[in-house]
C-alpha cells in the first residue's frame, strides 16, 4: 500500500467548484467541495466510472479531517460491499472521486444556472436530505461498519 503522501486521484474541477468555493465562498475549499460533491453523488446513487480531469486530490488532504476519513471509508465500504475497503485508502479515494464526479454533475445541473448567490438554494437542498425518519437506517449502516471492524481479520489492524 502506498504512503499517504503518494495516494492521489485525478478529478475534474467543474465550474460548480469555482462557483461554490471561490465566487460565493459557500464551501471553504476544494477538498471540502470534493467531499460535499461525493456525498451528494452517493446520496443520489450517482457516480461516474470515467471521471478523469486535470486536477488532483491527495489522500493526505482528505485525511486531515477525521470526518472525511470516515466518509471515505463509509462510501467505499457501501459501494464495494467489502470490509477490505475500510482499510484501502487508494480504493477509498478512487471511490470518492467517482461519486464526487457524479455529485458535481448533479450540482452543476441544479445550481449552475442560478443567477446571483446560490447559498439559500443550497441550504434548502441540504435541508431536503435531513429526514429525521432516516435516523434508524443511518444507525443500521453505522452498526454494520462497526461490526466489520470488530470481526476478524480487522480486529487487530488499525486504519490510518
Amino acid at each position: 500500500m502506498a504512503s499517504s503522501t503518494n495516494i492521489r486521484e485525478k478529478y475534474e474541477q467543474t465550474p460548480v467548484y469555482d462557483q461554490f468555493v471561490d465566487e460565493y465562498e459557500i464551501i471553504n475549499g476544494y477538498v471540502d467541495m470534493f467531499i460535499f460533491a461525493a456525498c451528494v453523488g452517493y446520496a443520489n446513487e450517482r457516480y461516474l466510472r470515467n471521471y478523469g480531469g486535470d486536477s488532483e486530490m491527495l489522500w493526505m488532504h482528505v485525511s486531515n479531517k477525521e470526518i472525511y476519513k470516515a466518509v471515505a471509508a463509509s462510501i467505499a465500504y457501501q459501494h464495494h460491499n467489502d470490509p477490505e475497503a475500510l482499510l484501502n485508502k487508494e480504493l477509498q479515494l478512487e471511490t470518492l472521486a467517482m461519486y464526487s464526479a457524479g455529485g458535481a454533475e448533479l450540482l452543476e445541473n441544479k445550481f449552475g444556472d442560478i443567477k446571483g448567490d446560490p447559498t439559500d438554494a443550497i441550504l434548502n437542498y441540504i435541508q431536503e436530505w435531513d429526514d429525521q425518519n432516516d435516523t434508524k437506517r443511518r444507525d443500521t449502516v453505522l452498526g454494520e461498519i462497526m461490526s466489520s471492524f470488530e470481526s476478524e481479520p480487522y480486529a487487530d489492524k488499525k486504519a490510518d
